[in-house]
């Protein structure tokens, strides 16, 4: 590990800091002291806090904006980071709810032009929070009842495991022997079941030979995302061992949040090398899409905007699929937000604010309404359905209609 070397710069007082290996390569999905070299490089520029460059300096950190003090902001929560990994500050309730009180959106991390916070910061405010559940000040209490419930009924929505498939309809075909699955979640499978049931009709409608398995329970992002990284691996080997000891070769997601832990969390951070293919609907879509295997053939008059969920967007880098898909509707007319792609406002339900910090996820929901709301759009679209419960549970009035991107295709079909 590159240690700091402090001198003074020749003829000054001035000390400069170098590193013992300058070349220092960081990786992703590492612990706190991977990074403890990297946090003191942060100006507190304030960058963090606006789109840099870019659509209008408009404000990009739901956390800072609604807590008003810099120590909600990156650059305070930089600073904060290293105070922990110096000894200059030790944990407390107060300190961990500051780390809690973020989605871990990384729309900060999107502004910073320093190319190290820029590439590795949402790497170690994901550290910070298993160091506050390793000192005992995290998850939040709220997180920590869903997580109890989780590790027994499989779902963080207080439901019974039993009732996990009680959305799926009797016409919908699956077969047994699939190599193909689709992969519910638990908000699609207990919340937003209008997603599970699309999204099961439009593989039916292209004839897509899949199953769903019984078994199926949650993949554990609302965990992981709470710092509790040893009970999400847990949850991570059972769904893999379930669906590999199944024959599943390929797994299609209508949820961005199971997307990005299979995808991603699964492999990178647990070191669980499934071999499955993970694909999320929209770019299986397009994918057929682009083969000519699929043709919308029934017209969609709207005008709708696009909403980019985190966990697929800055996360994953999906910005071009669903856009590409919602074009090649007849009828649907696109009008992107001010914030769009990278620099799209969070809706405030993940990283479990949403359960503990709800002043907070109503304010960023409320925002991000609105900014919808001034395009003159009939309906906000995403393809997450954790976004689409948070966007439904804000809108007053049905000022604007909230919608699965799922459900756009299946009507197409």
């Amino acid at each position: 590990m590159a240690k700091r070397r402090i001198r003074n710069i020749p003829g000054t007082g001035i000390s400069k800091i170098t590193l013992a290996h300058e070349n220092q390569k960081l990786e992703r999905h590492q612990d706190l002291t991977h990074y403890e070299n990297t946090f003191f490089q942060c100006g507190k520029c304030g960058t963090c806090r606006t789109v840099y460059k870019d659509a209008y300096w408009s404000k990009v950190c739901p956390s800072g904006e609604f807590g008003g003090f810099e120590a909600y902001y990156l650059g305070g929560k930089n600073l904060l980071t290293w105070a922990i990994t110096t000894d200059k500050l030790k944990w407390s309730e107060n300190l961990a709810k500051i780390f809690y009180q973020c989605s871990v959106c990384m729309a900060c991390i999107q502004q910073c032009q320093i190319p190290e916070i820029h590439s590795f910061a949402g790497e170690w405010l994901m550290a910070m929070r298993q160091e506050a559940v390793k000192a005992g000040y995290g998850p939040m209490p709220e997180q920590a009842k869903y997580t109890d419930h989780v590790m027994t009924e499989k779902n963080p929505y207080m439901e019974k495991n039993e009732d996990r498939l009680e959305w799926l309809p009797s016409h919908i075909k699956l077969s047994s022997d699939a190599k193909l699955a689709y992969f519910v979640g638990c908000t699609s499978s207990y919340r937003e079941k209008e997603v599970a049931i699309a999204t099961a009709e439009i593989l039916n409608k292209l004839n897509v030979d899949f199953t769903i398995l019984e078994k199926e329970g949650c993949c554990g992002s609302p965990v992981y995302m709470t710092g509790q990284t040893e009970k999400a691996k847990k949850l991570a080997q059972k769904n893999v061992d379930i669906f590999k000891d199944a024959g599943i070769e390929q797994i299609i997601t209508s949820c961005a949040g199971c997307y990005r832990t299979w995808k991603d969390i699964y492999p990178n951070k647990f070191g669980l090398d499934h071999g499955i293919e993970i694909s999320h609907l929209p770019q299986f879509i397009r994918k057929k899409l682009k083969s000519g295997e699929l043709k919308f053939n029934n017209k969609i008059d709207m005008k709708i905007t696009y909403h980019d969920p985190c966990h697929i967007g800055r996360h994953m880098g999906i910005y071009k699929a669903p856009r590409d898909v919602i074009q090649d509707i007849p009828g649907i007319e696109l009008i992107e937000m001010t914030r769009n792609r990278h620099n799209a406002w969070c809706c405030g339900s993940g990283g479990g604010v949403r359960s503990s910090f709800k002043d907070l996820s109503a304010f960023a929901a409320s925002e991000r309404i609105e900014e919808a709301k001034e395009t003159k759009a009939n309906a906000l679209v995403s393809c997450c359905p954790f976004c689409l419960n948070q966007f439904k549970s804000n809108i007053e009035n049905g000022e604007i209609q909230a919608m699965d991107l799922s459900e756009l295709i299946n009507k197409a079909l």
